[in-house]
């Protein structure tokens, strides 16, 4: 296994090993390098949709997406994110995956299906980074915080999903209440948790002041140095720990079909 940092915020690029064929060493390998460097990208690596599985099985307990609970589903499968003519891609914004689940997913494993000629990069973030970079004035505010989260501001469901499904996920799990800073239970480091996608508001504070703050925020999460980018090719798969992590799905590549396979692990 070798491993290539990407950057000092995040990322890290793993070759020389495969993923359907990974001891008990290996697995505590690729789980030190995500407590390191929060997602890894694994070249070429062709799993199946079976192979995914059982890899992210290896990671946790299954995880459900609200959308297949609510078509009743009852545990893990491989979901596929395509985007296309009728399923346009433009809906995206800087997320964590299912925030607005009170138990949300822990990691996440996306696998490049069918990628364009051009286009279709990710973007990740470190919440790590940006919770350092805060002065600490404004990590003691923070600090006591707490954020509704929701799936209310999420076109892109309705698009992918379709309206029924989204209406009947909504009422399935109608959102949570995290802290804005959470801590880590393996590294204790201490990061952001608010996300374009699902923060709805910060309870407590009145609309103006929670909407001035979260937008701060926002924007602070999204600066340049606390991500990496990355080229897919068809085969890589991307690992990553969901909790001090953002991410973003570049719509550039419209309208050429994408087509990716996610699972999660609780």
């Amino acid at each position: 296994m070798h491993l290539e940092p990407l950057n000092t915020a995040i990322g890290a690029r793993i070759t020389d090993v495969d993923l359907r064929d990974l001891d008990d060493a290996g697995f505590g390998a690729l789980l030190d390098a995500l407590t390191e460097h929060l997602v890894v990208f694994l070249p070429g690596q062709q799993l199946t949709d079976a192979d995914q599985l059982a890899l992210v099985k290896r990671f946790g307990d299954d995880y459900v997406h609200p959308l297949a609970r609510a078509a009743g589903v009852t545990e893990s499968a491989v979901g596929r994110i395509v985007d296309d003519e009728e399923h346009p891609p433009f809906q995206d914004q800087w997320h964590t995956d299912v925030s607005w689940d009170p138990a949300p997913p822990t990691w996440g494993i996306l696998r490049a299906i069918e990628m364009p000629e051009r286009g279709g990069d990710t973007l990740f973030a470190s919440t790590y980074a940006a919770y350092d970079a805060l002065s600490p004035t404004m990590q003691e505010m923070l600090d006591g915080l707490v954020a509704f989260h929701d799936m209310g501001r999420a076109t892109a469901f309705k698009s992918k999903g379709g309206e029924e499904m989204t209406r009947k996920a909504a009422e399935l799990v109608p959102g949570a209440e995290h802290p804005v800073v959470r801590v880590h239970p393996v590294t204790g480091r201490r990061y952001l948790y608010v996300n374009r996608g699902f923060t709805n508001r910060i309870v407590g504070l009145t609309p103006e002041e929670s909407d001035a703050l979260l937008e701060l925020l926002y924007r602070h999460c999204e600066k340049p140095e606390f991500q990496v980018r990355y080229e897919w090719t068809e085969g890589d798969v991307a690992i990553w720990d969901e909790r001090p992590t953002l991410h973003y799905a570049v719509a550039d590549h419209y309208p050429r079909r994408r087509e990716m396979a996610r699972t999660n692990a609780a």
